[in-house]
C-alpha cells in the first residue's frame, strides 16, 4: 500500500517553495494585519499631535521654572537681587544691580511667535498683560508671589509660583 505522501502532486510540478514544505501568508491575512495597522495608526495620530500641543504649550513654562530657580539660587549664593524681565517675546535673568559685574551677560529666552502671557501680581484681580514687567528675588530666597497664564491659539496653562520656593504649585490647564 502506498503512503499518502506518495498520493501527493508530482514534485516537478510545485514551485521550490512548495516542495520545501514552507508555508507563508495569504493575501487575506497580509491585508488584514494591515487592515488592523491602519485603525491603529489612525487611532494613535491625533492623540500624538495633542501631546505635541502640550509640549508646545509647556516648553516656555519650564523654561521660567528654571530661570526662576536659578534667579532664587543665585540671589542667596551672591547675596545680592535677581530679577526675571518679562517681556512681550522673552525672559531676561540679570542682577538688579549689574554695576558689580557689568561682563557677565544675563541669561535670555526667547518665546516662540504664536505664544503669549499674561501676570496677575498679589492685588491685581485679573490677568494683566505688561510689556515689561519684572519679576524680583530677593537674597533671603523669597520671590513676588505670581501668577502666570500661557496661551497659544486655543490652548492655555494658568498657574501659581510659590514664593518661598519659586516653583510651580497649583496649575489648570485648557488643552484641544
Amino acid at each position: 500500500m502506498r503512503s499518502p505522501r506518495s498520493r501527493s502532486l508530482p514534485t516537478c510540478c510545485l514551485s521550490p517553495y512548495a516542495r520545501k514544505g514552507v508555508r507563508g501568508f495569504t493575501i487575506l491575512e497580509v491585508c488584514v494585519v494591515l487592515f488592523i495597522v491602519a485603525v491603529l495608526f489612525i487611532v494613535a495620530v491625533p492623540t500624538a499631535s495633542h501631546l505635541m500641543d502640550e509640549e508646545k504649550l509647556q516648553g516656555p513654562i519650564r523654561e521660567l521654572q528654571t530661570f526662576a530657580m536659578t534667579a532664587r539660587r543665585n540671589a542667596m549664593m551672591e547675596n545680592r537681587p535677581y530679577e526675571v524681565l518679562l517681556l512681550n517675546n522673552s525672559y531676561i535673568l540679570r542682577p538688579v544691580d549689574d554695576s558689580k559685574d557689568s561682563g557677565k551677560r544675563p541669561l535670555t529666552y526667547g518665546l516662540p511667535a504664536d505664544m503669549t502671557f499674561a501676570i496677575q501680581r498679589l492685588g491685581d484681580r485679573e490677568f494683566l498683560k505688561k510689556t515689561d514687567a519684572s519679576w524680583f528675588f530677593s537674597p533671603n530666597g523669597l520671590c513676588e508671589p505670581m501668577k502666570f497664564l500661557f496661551q497659544r491659539k486655543g490652548d492655555w496653562v494658568r498657574f501659581r509660583v510659590d514664593p518661598l520656593t519659586g516653583t510651580i504649585q497649583t496649575e489648570e490647564s485648557f488643552i484641544q
